[in-house]
């Protein structure tokens, strides 16, 4: 997260086993496993890398027109230093799916979002600077509205930390 914030992007946390943005990975997982591991025998590790490098290049082939299509992105910052004893600033971006009774455990604790938003996705935007969370419905079949549930406080605890 540290590093994130210094290099001023904002991380997004997904919980595991949850459905969103790390779905594509446990999918390409499965697939792997569907059409490598389990369809041939492989009498040899090198038989086995043989059959997943063949899968590997074809799956790469398949993909290639959406990778160029996507934005480029930024060349890492050359005389960039972490700073571990900086407080964290910015945005930290957490995805959580509320409780039966409308909470999240967000950062190690537990906050109230909507008694009304029950087993329900929701974007925690934490406000490192304004020290504050808001929390903000989503929904897949408006994707584009994201209102307000709910905002409380919170403060990053200050802890040091050694190289």
């Amino acid at each position: 997260m540290r590093l994130c914030l210094s290099l001023a992007v904002v991380p997004v946390f997904v919980p595991p086993r949850e459905t969103g943005f790390q779905a594509s990975i446990e999918s390409y997982n499965g697939r792997w496993q569907a059409k490598v591991w389990a369809r041939f025998a492989h009498l040899s590790l090198a038989a086995l890398q043989t059959q997943s490098g063949k899968y590997v290049t074809a799956n790469r082939r398949r993909a290639l027109p959406r990778r160029e299509s996507a934005p480029s992105r930024e060349a890492f910052p050359k005389n960039w230093q972490l700073d571990l004893q900086a407080h964290p600033q910015g945005r930290v971006v957490f995805i959580r799916r509320t409780d039966a009774i409308g909470q999240v455990t967000v950062l190690g604790h537990t906050f109230p979002v909507d008694a009304h938003w029950t087993g329900r996705l929701v974007r925690c935007d934490v406000l490192l600077t304004k020290e504050k969370i808001r929390f903000f419905q989503l929904r897949r079949r408006a994707p584009q509205e994201q209102p307000l549930l709910n905002e409380v406080g919170y403060q990053l605890s200050q802890k040091s930390f050694h190289e």
